[in-house]
C-alpha cells in the first residue's frame, strides 16, 4: 500500500515567471544587429551591460522582428533597443552626439537630449501574467 505525505513548505513564497514578446518594427535599412537589453533600475544607466537582465544580438533579415526574452521573474524593467548596422557594437552617433543608427525603448519613449529616464521608460511585470507584449519602433 501506498502512503501519500503531505509536504508543507513554510515561509516559501511562490514566484512566477513571464514571457515577454518584443516586436521591433521600422528597421531600416534590412543590414547589420539588434541589439536588445533588458534592464532593472539597479542596471538600466550602467555601462557593463553584462550585469543586465537580459542582453542579446540578433541579425537583421527584416523590417520587423519578433524576440522572446523567456522566464522573467517579476519586477520593474526597461528594455532598451538599438539597430547595429555597421555591426561595431556601440551605437554610432554624429559629431553632435546624435545617434546615427536607429534606437528605441520601451513605452517608445524619446529621450529629450539622451536615453530616456528608467521611470520613463519602465514596465511592471506581474506575476500574474504569462506574456507581455510590447512594441518598440526604431528612431531614426
Amino acid at each position: 500500500m501506498k502512503k501519500i505525505i503531505p509536504i508543507l513548505l513554510l515561509g516559501s513564497t511562490l514566484s512566477y515567471a513571464a514571457n515577454i514578446e518584443v516586436t521591433i518594427n521600422n528597421i531600416k535599412p534590412i543590414i547589420g544587429q539588434l541589439s536588445i537589453v533588458l534592464d532593472t533600475e539597479d542596471t538600466y544607466d550602467k555601462n557593463d551591460k553584462p550585469s543586465s537582465v537580459f542582453s542579446a544580438r540578433k541579425k537583421v533579415s527584416a523590417l520587423s522582428h519578433k524576440i522572446t526574452i523567456n522566464s522573467v521573474e517579476p519586477g520593474t524593467y526597461a528594455l532598451s533597443i538599438f539597430h547595429d548596422e555597421d555591426n561595431n557594437n556601440e551605437l554610432s552617433t554624429n559629431f553632435f552626439g546624435v545617434p546615427n543608427e536607429g534606437y528605441g525603448f520601451s513605452n517608445n519613449v524619446i529621450g529629450s537630449f539622451g536615453k530616456p529616464t528608467f521611470t520613463e521608460a519602465n514596465f511592471v511585470v506581474n506575476d500574474d501574467k504569462e506574456t507581455i507584449n510590447l512594441s518598440v519602433v526604431l528612431v531614426r
